[in-house]
């Protein structure tokens, strides 16, 4: 594939000449063209098959050249370099069905995705000549896809006929998914991306590719054992040449075409590491023998979240999640699973935290259920549970400020997250919301059909029935958890709210006749 630079500017010329390695974006570059008259002599006999011309140049301008190339070459492809003043050339540009325009104040990465764009346009124009041959990719393509997937036993011999470049049956081979980034999220920018890392990864390593809408399948010989090391010179090459970054995850090397399906599984499990390891390139044998992590967010962590949730400081939030997922991420044997375990139990202590906060069910109601299992194959799941805690402690805070029972229901998540203080009291909760304690009064008997001391005191046994639930706990620890030292004026409490004693509601509870010890 052929390109001419033209442009008058011999600082032009020069810069884009040398700023970009064209060979190994696939490119021959001929002898850069000073004006529009010279490329228009040479394009019989150098047939170029992209032009990228300065727009604006003495004597023919590009409009002209664009015009007159494509009367002698019409498959070929036109990019044309443009001011931020040059309005009036656009719309004449687009007229003459100009393939790609960029400012001259463009980054060496934008020229790039715009000229790998325009070589994919030259590729499908060749292809769609040829319908032996598309046919033929798409054989090649199947093939490879169910021989990785296990989809159904292929003879040994018609892959080697199909793969060519493969030393099936003589050298072990391996599965490795890449996933480009850094053009842009739309999916054409993404989709454009893999194809250019995928032909410039065909060209520097023998190996057979598959195209995803996520990944780029890889199949390529171990050659060594200083394999790894090439393979990840190569994709440094890549990412500097294309001004992206490549993540890679790879199975184990397979010493039989039969095993390949094993190498392609492991490469999956392997590429959900993405972004929860340091390493960009990843291997299988740095996952497998991991037995995982915790998965459940600790006590002291649903007080801390609750307090934060509470206060509405999304900076403090923030910091305290990057502390709390790097601390986890350091654990030596973290899984993906046990990792999106996790994630899954800090957004359901947000959630239980806003119930709790939420006298209105339709409040309850207007919060999306968090889930990740539409994000089982992506490193996102720490922006998800960011953007989750964001959503309810603002739909909390929006509430919370509108009217005088707002206060009341501040006050209500304040007694619910404070339950085992002893030093709770009207007057405490009336500091927090900054009101005077007899307004406070009134406003929380009118909002609750309750005295702030009757509501604190029923919270205070209704947490206390739900602890009474575990067997092993002991009702004097219960006690204290809720704000009672004296275990016997805890029981006396209960036993007039429930006309059982703890012992006795524990008992019938659980139907069980263990006794304890402790009270009752």
């Amino acid at each position: 594939m052929k390109i001419l630079i033209v442009d008058d500017e011999i600082i032009i010329r020069q810069g884009l000449s040398m700023v970009i390695d064209w060979r190994k974006l696939g490119f021959e570059l001929l002898e850069p063209a000073e004006s529009a008259e010279e490329a228009l002599d040479r394009l019989q006999q150098e047939k170029p098959d992209l032009i990228l011309t300065d727009i604006r140049m003495e004597g023919k301008d590009g409009l002209a050249l664009a015009k007159e190339a494509r009367e002698l070459l019409p498959d070929v492809e036109i990019i044309m370099l443009t001011g931020y003043d040059d309005f009036e050339y656009m719309q004449r540009a687009i007229r003459e069905n100009v393939s790609d325009y960029l400012l001259k104040s463009s980054r060496p990465g934008d020229i790039i995705q715009a000229v790998v764009s325009a070589a994919q346009r030259i590729r499908d124009k060749w292809g769609a000549r040829s319908q032996v041959f598309r046919q033929e990719k798409e054989m090649r393509e199947h093939l490879l896809e169910r021989w990785l997937t296990g989809g159904a036993a292929v003879e040994e011999a018609r892959l080697a006929a199909a793969f060519p470049l493969l030393p099936i049956g003589k050298t072990p081979l391996q599965v490795v998914l890449l996933q480009p980034t850094g053009w842009g999220e739309r999916e054409s920018g993404g989709q454009l991306l893999r194809f250019a890392a995928e032909n410039m990864l065909r060209e520097m390593i023998p190996c057979e590719t598959l195209i995803t809408s996520k990944h780029v399948t890889a199949l390529m010989p171990v050659e060594g054992a200083a394999w790894e090391e090439k393979l990840r010179a190569v994709l440094g090459s890549i990412e500097q040449l294309l001004k992206c970054s490549i993540y890679g995850a790879a199975g184990r090397p397979a010493a039989s075409p039969n095993q390949l399906p094993d190498s392609y599984s492991d490469a999956v499990k392997t590429s959900k590491y993405w972004g929860l390891l340091p390493d960009r390139m990843l291997h299988y044998r740095q996952i497998e023998h991991r037995k995982g992590a915790r998965t459940l967010c600790s006590r002291e962590e649903e007080v801390e979240l609750a307090e934060l949730l509470s206060a509405g400081d999304a900076i403090r939030l923030n910091q305290w999640l990057k502390v709390r997922l790097c601390d986890y991420l350091s654990q030596p044997d973290l899984t993906y699973e046990s990792f999106s375990s996790y994630i899954q139990s800090l957004a359901l202590s947000g959630t239980r935290w806003f119930e709790r906060m939420s006298a209105s069910e339709a409040m309850k109601e207007s919060l999306a259920d968090f889930s990740v299992a539409r994000d089982r194959d992506e490193p996102a799941l720490q922006e998800k549970l960011q953007q989750y805690l964001h959503e309810i402690m603002n739909a909390y805070h929006a509430t919370v400020h509108r009217g005088a029972a707002a206060y009341v229901r501040r006050v209500i998540g304040y007694i619910k997250d404070n339950l085992g203080s002893q030093k709770m009291n009207l007057h405490q909760a009336a500091r927090l919301v900054h009101v005077h304690p007899g307004y406070l009064s009134e406003v929380f008997k009118r909002e609750t059909g309750s005295t702030f001391n009757d509501f604190l005191v029923r919270e205070k046994l209704e947490r206390a029935r739900e602890l009474l639930s575990d067997p092993a706990a002991k009702i004097s620890e219960i006690a204290r958890s809720v704000g009672y030292e004296d275990v016997k004026y805890f029981s006396q409490l209960f036993k007039r709210h429930y006309q059982l004693t703890p012992s006795e509601y524990r008992e019938r509870r659980l139907g069980s006749g263990s006794a304890e010890e402790d009270g009752g």
